[in-house]
């Protein structure tokens, strides 16, 4: 990376970290009043740790980077021994590597079998290796190989491992320095379809081995990976080594180097070795395991960053940035309970605000995502943590568990069929996610259509909980390769060839190869389970090989050009023919790879193929992962989808009562009367009762001209969930006053709504219990019509200064806009213009109190229209997500099988 783009991606991830810093303190000083602790609080400490990770990311990666000048090749003069550690590589992988290190110039090889299998011993004999077999308690064999090494710096490579000839070289240049204990070497993927690489045939490693790791070296942190590495043996014996897996123990004793004064550095311009690809799921689930359990040692053990005495911290966070991603399985499994449970309860996380997360929120998100990509080199890109969140979630919830101690002398169980969602497939836990959220919106969507059972959600809360879901789901289908632009997961790679050959007594041509395998064109068909020899000649870089080798047919396919395609297993084979075939298969495309295969340049590489296995494509596993996310998508689809004009029609309200005068004045200096207004009617906020108690009357009631009736009404509840606090949306109050008869008529606009009257000057309401006035009451409006109860006014005894208000001088409102916008009316009682203000005030942002009485959810109208913007969104993102589904489903198998 250039000095400029270096400079660029600096000012992106500064900014991208201020915003983060002011969302986060915005978030916990203003968001988390009226909320329910049980989940905000938790939500903000997602956000938190996931800053800090992001945060500790781009500290690691933060340092300019270099221009490194490759040293001049010369031999090393100090002696170097070469440690090749197995465990259940297959034969051909172990002989491939003896291979390479044989042209190393190297004091001794040293075969360290974890396993102990006399196979790989006859191996080591064959290429002259000193065999050491590993202790039971020494699962990674770095005990072993300490003691079996003599030399004062060693190589250590895992089988299936293709070293460069010139990694000796290169790795010593860098460990000229005293104060280096050992160099971790850069290595590169071999395959680009495998359990471990996602889209686009990218390894989920990359950015750990080519960024992450390099950049921790150039502050003498690095990690210490295993494989790849020269090791100096003095700094390697001073440590006391765990016991566990390779892995772990690697990561642990290259951390006590640290702590001890020591320096790890790890080159990152020149790839020295291809790393053996896992193929089998199980395989690299058991590798995503350890890196939890490993990382939450080097984070909270006695010797991790929190715990650790004595070490510096620019160590510590070295640590932590480490193990940022490896965590990040834990983060996500409870993200997604959160997100499940808010869609689950209608709880909002956290009161909103759109300007705060248009200014902060966002670009702390967009601009610290493309900062940390650019910091990296593009090996880390904008949602790469997500995919590794959720992909590893299994893993990281096995860590969990009671580890079971298994050694590799024991036999290993059987393997179980891709998709059929064991407990040790990686990605398992992705089925879960799937199965989880498609469950969470099918009752989402049920709710919001059919019965209403779950709590009710703010229109956009409800579409950003969708679409982040969505997101999730989408993301975790991916993962799966469900989707119609993925292929289908393959475990086996063939070199394409084109080689002359004879199967017996047919002329054959053998299109792919391995060292287990071929497969063949035949103008003539076999029979399966069919015993013949294979004849052909394997020209590789160090000669040329006549084969003769026994095979037997496993599957015959006829083709549409006549020809036959044959796919036969080799048996036992020569040593001659087994170097030949690990040199053809596996030396030279690995070599390939790396652009020092001699002959050829970097452009030329041998290809390898991927072949389909049709189980794949009939998995049960597979189709119940689509059907689970094609019913989600309808959930989610049922909550999106607008609502037609007809269920919002009970949003206009026409509500119609009397008001008339009923009794003799009672007398001032009563009981609960003062100048003419009794004391209940005064600050009260208990809504009214709308049954009217039975009372035997002297007189038929006479209607009251000239009251004043104002109504309002909230078409949005507001982030608390709750009608009638400040942060409801609340229409223009509507007004009206009595006619001669003492009859009214008000027309509001909503979903909850209040009214209130003001008695004129000479009366007072005979029960405040039946009336509930100035005070606001509830206003049922769940239908189109509202009748209100009768009011009953009683006459007062009224002071000498007051006028009393000629009826036919009122203004008559109908709820029009022209009634709303006449300060007569309002001006009719100070209390109610002041009550009135206050509804239709705009509330402060973060604070809602409660302003009125509380409806019953009976009482309500229909909810407002969706925001369409949102929901046509939410609605594309569920019908590209369901294309891909169905893409995927009827994708054409192939008609080839081998």
């Amino acid at each position: 990376m250039r000095r400029t783009e270096h400079i660029g991606a600096r000012a992106l991830t500064f900014v991208g970290v201020l915003s983060a810093v002011a969302y986060l303190a915005w978030r916990a000083l203003f968001t988390l009043s009226g909320t329910r602790l049980w989940l905000s609080v938790p939500v903000l400490l997602v956000e938190l740790i996931a800053f800090l990770g992001a945060a500790a990311l781009a500290w690691a990666l933060w340092p300019s980077p270099q221009v490194h000048v490759v040293p001049t090749l010369v031999l090393h003069d100090a002696p170097t021994d070469v440690v090749i550690r197995v465990h259940h590589q297959a034969e051909h992988e172990v002989r491939a590597t003896l291979l390479t290190a044989r042209g190393l110039d190297a004091a001794q090889m040293i075969l360290v079998d974890v396993a102990s299998r006399p196979s790989i011993a006859a191996l080591a004999d064959e290429f002259g290796a000193q065999y050491v077999t590993a202790d039971a308690a020494d699962g990674s064999g770095l005990a072993s190989a300490v003691a079996a090494v003599t030399a004062p710096r060693f190589l250590l490579l895992d089988a299936g491992d293709i070293p460069t000839r010139d990694i000796l070289p290169r790795l010593a240049a860098a460990l000229g320095d005293d104060r280096v204990a050992l160099v971790q070497g850069l290595g590169l993927a071999a395959t680009y379809d495998s359990p471990e690489h996602g889209p686009g045939g990218r390894h989920e490693l990359l950015f750990e081995r080519s960024a992450l790791n390099p950049a921790l070296g150039a502050r003498g942190s690095a990690v210490w990976t295993g494989s790849g590495s020269l090791v100096r043996t003095e700094a390697l014996r001073s440590v006391q080594m765990v016991a566990g897996s390779a892995l772990v123990a690697s990561w642990l004793a290259g951390a006590a180097m640290v702590a001890d004064g020591w320096r790890i550095v790890a080159p990152g311009e020149v790839p020295v070795f291809a790393q053996r690809t896992i193929l089998a799921e199980q395989d690299v689930f058991d590798d995503r395991v350890e890196r939890v359990r490993g990382a939450r040692r080097l984070v909270f053990g006695r010797e991790g960053a929190l715990r650790a005495r004595g070490l510096a911290w620019q160590h510590r966070v070295a640590l932590l940035a480490w193990s940022v991603r490896p965590l990040s399985g834990l983060r996500r499994v409870v993200f997604v309970g959160l997100l499940e449970a808010a869609l689950l309860l209608g709880t909002v996380p956290f009161n909103t605000n759109t300007v705060v997360l248009i200014c902060a929120w966002a670009p702390s998100f967009l601009y610290l995502s493309l900062g940390l990509a650019l910091l990296s080199g593009w090996t880390m890109r904008p949602g790469d943590r997500a995919r590794w969140s959720l992909h590893s979630i299994g893993a990281a919830w096995a860590s969990m568990r009671q580890r079971r101690v298994h050694h590799p002398r024991q036999a290993r169980p059987a393997r179980e069929p891709i998709m059929a969602l064991p407990a040790r497939q990686y990605g398992g836990g992705l089925v879960t996610v799937v199965m989880s959220l498609g469950i969470v919106l099918l009752l989402r969507g049920a709710s919001d259509r059919l019965t209403h059972t779950l709590g009710e959600l703010p229109r956009p809360v409800l579409m950003l909980l969708l679409t982040i879901t969505l997101w999730t789901l989408g993301l975790s289908l991916d993962l799966l390769r469900v989707l119609g632009r993925h292929h289908q997961l393959r475990r086996t790679a063939r070199v394409v060839s084109s080689m002359p050959a004879t199967m017996g007594e047919r002329s054959v041509s053998i299109v792919d190869l391995t060292s287990l395998g071929a497969g063949v064109l035949s103008q003539t068909g076999a029979e399966l389970k069919e015993r013949t020899v294979l004849e052909t000649v394997i020209s590789t870089t160090s000669g040329v090989t006549s084969v003769r080798q026994p095979c037997v047919v496993r599957n015959v396919t006829p083709l549409p050009s006549g020809d036959y395609r044959i796919g036969v297993e080799f048996g036992h084979c020569e040593p001659a023919t087994s170097n030949a075939l690990a040199e053809y298969c596996s030396v030279e495309p690995m070599w390939s790879l790396l652009g020092v295969l001699p002959g050829q340049s970097v452009t030329d590489q041998r290809r390898m193929v991927y072949l389909d296995e049709p189980e794949i494509s009939a998995s049960p596993g597979r189709a119940l992962v689509r059907a689970v996310a094609l019913v989600a998508l309808l959930g989610a689809t049922a909550s999106a989808v607008p609502e037609t004009a007809a269920a919002s029609a009970t949003q206009e309200h026409l509500m119609s009562g009397s008001i008339v005068e009923v009794g003799d004045p009672p007398l001032l200096g009563e009981p609960g009367v003062a100048d003419g207004v009794p004391d209940s009617l005064v600050d009260t906020d208990e809504p009214a009762v709308t049954a009217e108690p039975a009372r035997v009357e002297s007189a038929a009631p006479q209607g009251v001209p000239g009251v004043v009736v104002v109504g309002v009404c909230s078409s949005e509840v507001g982030l608390d969930n709750a009608w009638g606090t400040a942060d409801d949306e609340y229409e223009t109050p509507a007004a009206t006053v009595t006619d001669a008869d003492g009859n009214y008529s008000l027309e509001l606009l909503g979903v909850a709504c209040w009214v209130a009257i003001d008695p004129p000057d000479g009366y007072a309401v005979e029960e405040l219990i039946a009336g509930g006035e100035i005070a606001p009451s509830v206003v049922d409006v769940s239908g189109a019509t509202t009748t209100r109860p009768v009011v009953r006014l009683q006459p007062v005894s009224a002071p000498d200064d007051i006028v009393p208000v000629d009826p036919t001088e009122l203004p008559i409102g109908d709820g029009s806009d022209g009634a709303r916008a006449d300060a007569d009316a309002f001006r009719l009682s100070s209390r109610l213009a002041q009550a009135a203000e206050e509804w239709s005030a705009a509330p402060e942002v973060g604070s809602a109190p409660r302003v009125l009485p509380a409806p019953d959810s009976a009482q309500l109208g229909d909810l407002p229209q969706p925001r369409t913007s949102m929901s046509i969104f939410v609605l594309a993102l569920s019908a590209m997500l369901a294309g891909g589904l169905l893409l995927g489903l009827a994708r054409p198998r192939s008609r080839v099988v081998s």
